[in-house]
């Protein structure tokens, strides 16, 4: 055999090793498995959020922050689904907007300044993610909608928590 078969061969059992590792990886998902997302959940369920305003929300957060992942095709082929999934997970457990009516009023309140101040900032969306999906990319006037509707919420459910204090207050 010549040198350049054996190179040749040698490389086509490199590829075909990678394929199959790449193949057999991708039926495995350590974090979570890439399923069907939760469309029958509200996103933002009991917020007052204008149609604007949820609009930009589903568009830049749903896909980590909800239970209505839509997993994009190299969301299924390891090890980049594994990346993905991760990442996903820990976005939920930081913040979940499927499961909004779940949090309590003090956690909502925190939640909605910490949207507030990561969208100001610019933190949110992270950057690898806007890498990845260029829709998610937020404008200075998308960014200032979000911030004042966080600010808005907030002032909401603040009357609301001293609404519902005064009424309990009154009626001993």
């Amino acid at each position: 055999m010549s040198k350049r078969n054996a190179v040749l061969k040698t490389v086509l059992i490199v590829i075909g090793a990678a394929a199959a590792a790449t193949g057999g990886g991708s039926l495995i998902h350590p974090f979570r498995t890439t399923s069907v997302p939760e469309t029958n959940r509200t996103i933002l369920r009991d917020a007052q959020v204008d149609p604007d305003t949820l609009a930009i929300l589903l568009r830049a957060c749903r896909n980590c922050h909800s239970q209505q992942t839509e997993w994009p095709w190299y969301g299924h082929v390891a090890p980049v689904s594994w990346v993905l999934a991760r990442d996903v997970q820990q976005a939920r457990s930081h913040m979940n907007l499927s499961r909004w009516e779940d949090y309590s009023a003090d956690d909502r309140l925190r939640l909605l300044s910490g949207i507030g101040s990561a969208v100001r900032n610019g933190t949110m969306p992270v950057q690898r993610y806007v890498l990845l999906h260029p829709d998610s990319r937020l404008t200075d006037l998308e960014r200032q909608q979000i911030y004042r509707w966080t600010r808005t919420e907030r002032s909401r459910l603040r009357m609301r928590q001293t609404q519902a204090t005064q009424k309990s207050t009154h009626s001993r």
